[in-house]
């Protein structure tokens, strides 16, 4: 388990285009690769557009960065557009410790939030035990809500 203060999240730079789109292919692309298939070039290319396009938080533990994660405000919800951790930060609570924060601002704000997920993704069960429930299922994603004063 990751001790909180050990965690620090900031906004992405230029500079973090290459680790955004390595740490993608490695969190990402068994889940892809089963269900729509992984072509690099075409998955750089998305993950180009995107990086530029979004506002992505670099995810670091003491220092070195180990994943990022993306949320999108709107007036009535929150989206978590993507969280994706280096196999090595996996199952160390850094997901856990992110989702909850996220969930505490929503909180605050008296909002939803949504996400979509590969059905296939182990991580499903992670938002289920924070209090996501399953509102659509369109494989292969589902999209789940958290409402805050449910969970």
């Amino acid at each position: 388990m990751t001790r909180s203060h050990d965690l620090r999240v900031r906004p992405a730079l230029s500079s973090d285009r290459e680790f955004f789109f390595e740490v993608r292919r490695a969190a990402l692309r068994a889940y892809v690769e089963q269900t729509s298939g992984w072509d690099d070039a075409e998955q750089r290319i998305t993950a180009d557009k995107e990086f530029a396009d979004l506002p992505f938080a670099v995810v670091e533990e003491s220092g070195r960065p180990v994943g990022y994660a993306c949320v999108i405000h709107q007036s009535e919800y929150d989206f978590v557009e993507e969280i994706a951790l280096l196999p090595e930060a996996q199952g160390r609570g850094i997901g856990t410790h992110l989702l909850r924060g996220i969930l505490r601002a929503a909180q605050r704000r008296g909002v939803p939030v949504r996400l979509s997920v590969f059905v296939n993704n182990p991580a499903q069960a992670l938002y289920t035990r924070l209090g996501f429930e399953v509102v659509r299922i369109e494989d292969p994603r589902m999209s789940m809500q958290w409402t805050p004063g449910n969970a």
